[in-house]
């Protein structure tokens, strides 16, 4: 079972790949799909923190 240090650091992880592909690719190829993956990894990062951060901790013994 992932810890959520470890969830958040996979997060983030996503995030900065996403964030790296929206200047990567040339203007004539963009896509909103870097843009749609920045916008998920940045909802499950809050969803992390403020919401599930309570049930993980209850469920550790």
């Amino acid at each position: 079972m992932l810890t959520v240090l470890d969830r958040l650091t996979i997060y983030s992880v996503l995030c900065i790949v996403c964030f790296g592909a929206l200047f990567v690719v040339p203007a004539s190829g963009w896509s909103l799909m870097p843009l749609l993956g920045m916008a998920a990894t940045i909802i499950g990062i809050w969803l992390e923190v403020f919401c599930w951060s309570g049930i993980s901790e209850e469920q550790e013994p």
